[in-house]
């Protein structure tokens, strides 16, 4: 068969394909059979580019990957499709292009699928690839332990304890088989280990049943990636900070200033269910999360009051968060009680107190998610740090929550200091069969005022049907999704 595949030395823009020192041809990013690329292939069914000569570089910040790919001379071009390899039904990205690299969004936790075959020239007379050779590329974080399905997790870290010896700084990651059945029976501290939970296929998740007096101790950092979550049985808190006697030494939990800092808390790509009682609550001790994190999550409050501790749903009674955000979440009250607040810190846990300067800002923000039913009376308590504080709050639908007034609430009655932000757009305040006057809260000229008027709230549907709020996509974006 007659065929030359010569790798692309690239700038994004032009490239020199050099053999024995003879100079065969220079190409931009991307070419045609009319720009004499054809290597002098004529006649001949073409081949798909080897899985070994694919190659796949991420950006420096991780958020796209550029695949790239040697010229097969002679060929009309490419098709290029891209599959989550967990659900390959409908790929991510279906093209044809002329080129031979290409840049696409990245993101964690995925193994990508890559599949890249040759189109023929019927100019040239050559026929395209009948087969391709697929490409695929783990986003997922090396995996520390997997835990096999039927087990109880308390268990399985009673008998299978972190080592000592592993660095209090390396994150740990323990994988669920995707569609396992997990328990929980009794507390489960990781010891000031920094732990992820996760299931290694997004789209089809393990679940934990958690038993009554039953939890997740934090005493660092500690994710919950794509598990499904029964709480129903127990009644304390989902994740409770490690209620210590003797504060931790500072070698192992950093305390700059008032408080002991955990970086992360994060919860992602979860559904729960049968949740009476706090999310969060940090035992009345002086710890602070960096970055609290819910995202791409559906949380079921069937909210019992005496439940909820400090009477907040997210709830620092002796510290806080330097950094909480929400986005593309959906969060419903199905229960006879409520908590006061969404969430609620110690009025004291400001940035300086925490060992920032105050211009670096506690930050709050709320992208696209929907809330329905959530908090009775107030939603936050910012009262204490609203000098220090930027607000990012767009296209979120409140429906029935609080006393109505989410944005007073969520700034401290609006006391914000120099340097302060407050930035709003798209959002639905939706009180007592009304549009929530925000006064002079939020001031942004975007906010929507009809009903979302929710397909089936009763049973659990929350895609919007008012024009506003279906011209402009707000809510948490799954509801969209799923209605097409």
């Amino acid at each position: 068969m007659l065929m030359k595949k010569y790798h692309l030395l690239a700038t994004l823009k032009t490239c020199l394909l050099i053999f024995s020192g003879v100079l065969l041809a220079s190409c931009a990013d991307t070419f045609d059979s009319n720009e004499q690329f054809d290597g002098g292939v004529r006649n001949q069914p073409l081949e798909s580019p080897a899985e070994d000569d694919i190659i796949i570089e991420p950006s420096t910040d991780g958020s796209k990957m550029t695949i790239s790919w040697p010229v097969v001379f002679g060929a009309g071009g490419y098709e290029f499709k891209v599959f989550n390899a967990s659900d390959e039904s409908t790929p991510i990205i279906n093209d044809t292009i002329d080129g031979c690299t290409r840049t696409i969004n990245r993101e964690d936790d995925i193994i990508y699928k890559i599949c890249i075959r040759t189109l023929g020239n019927a100019k040239l007379n050559n026929t395209e690839a009948t087969t391709v050779n697929p490409k695929t590329y783990s986003t997922f974080t090396e995996s520390y332990g997997k835990i096999p399905t039927n087990t109880d997790l308390f268990e399985y870290f009673e008998n299978n304890p972190i080592s000592d010896t592993v660095a209090i700084a390396t994150e740990l990651n323990f994988d669920l088989e995707p569609g396992g059945t997990y328990t929980l029976s009794q507390q489960l501290n990781f010891k000031y280990h920094k732990v992820v939970l996760r299931t290694t296929d997004k789209t089809n998740h393990a679940s934990v049943t958690i038993a009554d007096q039953a939890n997740f101790i934090v005493s660092n950092d500690f994710s919950l990636k794509y598990v499904d979550i029964d709480a129903s049985a127990t009644t304390k808190p989902i994740m409770e900070a490690y209620n210590y006697t003797s504060e931790p030494p500072t070698d192992t939990i950093a305390k700059p200033k008032n408080y002991l800092m955990i970086d992360f808390v994060r919860i992602m790509g979860c559904n729960f269910k049968g949740v009476t009682g706090s999310l969060f609550y940090d035992n009345n001790k002086p710890w602070c999360v960096v970055n609290f994190l819910i995202q791409n999550t559906v949380i079921e409050m069937l909210t019992e009051t005496s439940n909820i501790k400090n009477e907040s749903f997210i709830s620092f009674q002796g510290g806080g968060i330097k950094d909480f955000k929400i986005e593309k979440s959906t969060i419903y009250q199905k229960g006879a009680g409520n908590s006061k607040y969404f969430l609620r810190y110690n009025n004291s846990a400001r940035v300086d107190r925490m060992g920032y300067e105050t211009s670096d800002h506690t930050s709050l923000t709320y992208l696209s998610n929907t809330f329905y039913k959530v908090a009775s009376g107030q939603w936050a308590n910012y009262s204490g740090i609203s000098n220090y504080s930027a607000y990012d709050l767009q296209n979120n639908i409140w429906y029935q929550c609080a006393d109505g007034n989410i944005a007073r609430r969520m700034m401290g009655n609006g006391r914000l200091g120099n340097g302060c932000t407050f930035y709003s757009a798209n959002n639905t305040y939706w009180h007592n069969d009304a549009q929530a006057d925000q006064g002079n809260y939020d001031e942004s000229t975007s906010q929507l005022t009809t009903d979302p008027a929710f397909v089936d709230p009763d049973n659990n549907i929350f895609t919007p049907t008012g024009a506003e709020q279906v011209e402009k996509k707000t809510g948490d974006p799954r509801w969209f999704n799923t209605a097409e």
